[in-house]
């Protein structure tokens, strides 16, 4: 009992609130059904706008070729004021220019071979197949050199190397004259065998006085060498100071 002498647990309040909770349900349920009908009830689709156009434009191009210009006008030629030429310029290809192979030719070198006159102005030696002197008492030293040319076989063989065989080559004209393309002066092999053979002849036949060019043969006969100058002496070929200075 409360102090209003009402009961606690007294039915008029709770009786009232549980007649009303039915209700209460029954709106609910009938709020959500018309959610869900709404969102579910299918629309209709609006008409594409696109499918139908309202106007169709169409633009005519001219394609037909232009009139090509005429010719100036002459008025305006005569007042100096020329017209313009709209015509375009071809320019015309050119063919590239051809290509000239160069061709090396190399000369060879005869500058050591002698000339018909100065052959024909040289005195020849004769190889009589005697040794060592001539008639007076005095060495023919032109004989000793030209048989020692002809017994050494290197002095063949650097004849036929610098291509020079069967020819009239310049030796020595005051210094020893360089053949072709080779490397020494007077053929390296001819050179050293005429030295050679100087070092151990007699000094009376070094030092014996010779005017103009001697030629020297091999045992072909065509193959000739050229030695000396207007005056001069064999051991000039030797390089000997004391022979010049006895002249």
């Amino acid at each position: 009992m409360l102090q209003d002498g009402q009961k606690l647990f007294s039915g008029g309040a709770m009786s009232a609130r549980r007649r009303g909770r039915p209700l209460a349900w029954a709106v609910s349920v009938a709020a959500h059904v018309l959610v869900f009908t709404a969102l579910l009830w299918p629309r209709a689709q609006p008409p594409n706008a696109r499918d139908v156009p309202s106007s169709l434009s169409i633009t005519f191009v001219n394609l037909s070729k232009p009139e090509p210009p005429g010719p100036p006008d002459d008025a305006k030629l005569k007042a100096g004021n020329p017209v313009p030429s709209t015509q375009p310029v071809l320019l015309q290809p050119t063919a590239p220019a051809p290509v000239k192979s160069i061709t090396v030719t190399t000369v060879p070198d005869t500058s050591d071979l002698l000339s018909a006159s100065q052959i024909a102005g040289a005195t020849g030696v004769e190889d009589d197949g005697a040794g060592g002197g001539g008639g007076g008492g005095e060495c023919d030293t032109a004989k000793l050199v030209q048989r020692a040319l002809r017994r050494d076989p290197l002095v063949r063989t650097a004849v036929i190397g610098a291509n020079r065989l069967g020819k009239s080559v310049m030796l020595w004209n005051g210094d020893w004259v360089r053949s072709g393309e080779e490397e020494g002066k007077g053929l390296s092999a001819v050179r050293e065998a005429i030295i050679w053979d100087l070092a151990f002849a007699p000094e009376a036949c070094r030092h014996k006085r010779e005017h103009g060019l001697i030629l020297l043969s091999l045992a072909d006969g065509t193959t000739r060498f050229a030695i000396g100058t207007s005056d001069w002496r064999w051991s000039d070929l030797l390089g000997l100071d004391t022979a010049r200075a006895g002249r």
